[in-house]
């Protein structure tokens, strides 16, 4: 069965600013900007994250934890699943804010399938690709067809996107630590050869 993403989900844009964000060490809220996220491991980080002190409309929304942030902007489109966020925290205008409605779809898996390639496919079809910033429009991405299958298998897609997201971690970070033992080995043997 598919559903369009906006039977699965709410989805709203991010905080459009009136001007340039001024940054404030005790501002109330939090912003996730563009430079907060990793496109390639589809992470964002807290510790670039800036406070700062908005002025709020009714149609902003106060980031959740199992939200998805989708990048709109840009050559690569990609979403970055909200889990330990602190809060109270906006996301920025070039990201939608994409919010599960029913406890039947999980929001891990919506966020799985927004970053495979038939959607990739998807949004380049349907986006502007010749112009200079790229950008997808709210109801491209409310149109997307979603397949939803039974919750428990939902479950096993995001237990096994989990375990192979985890491996590459492990697998990047013993590369460099054997670059690291490498280079301290060829090291030693430089300053320890004898002319």
């Amino acid at each position: 069965m598919k559903m369009k993403l906006n039977d699965i989900a709410n989805v709203q844009s991010g905080y459009l600013s009136r001007g340039k964000i001024e940054t404030t060490t005790d501002g109330p809220y939090y912003l996730l900007q563009a430079k907060d996220v990793d496109a390639g491991r589809l992470i964002y980080r807290k510790d670039t994250i800036v406070r700062f002190n908005p002025e709020l409309s009714r149609k902003d929304w106060v980031l959740q934890r199992d939200d998805i942030v989708f990048m709109a902007r840009g050559v690569r489109n990609f979403s970055v699943l909200l889990e330990d966020i602190p809060d109270p925290l906006l996301a920025a205008a070039c990201f939608f804010i994409i919010r599960v409605k029913h406890q039947g779809y999980l929001p891990g898996y919506l966020w799985w399938y927004l970053n495979q390639e038939p959607v990739e496919d998807y949004f380049h079809r349907e986006s502007g690709r010749g112009v200079h910033m790229p950008v997808i429009r709210r109801a491209v991405l409310e149109n997307l067809e979603i397949p939803v299958p039974p919750l428990e298998t939902q479950q096993k897609i995001v237990a096994l996107d989990t375990l192979m997201r985890t491996e590459q971690r492990l697998l990047t970070a013993m590369a460099e630590k054997r670059k690291e033992l490498a280079n301290a080995v060829c090291l030693k043997a430089a300053l320890t050869t004898r002319k």
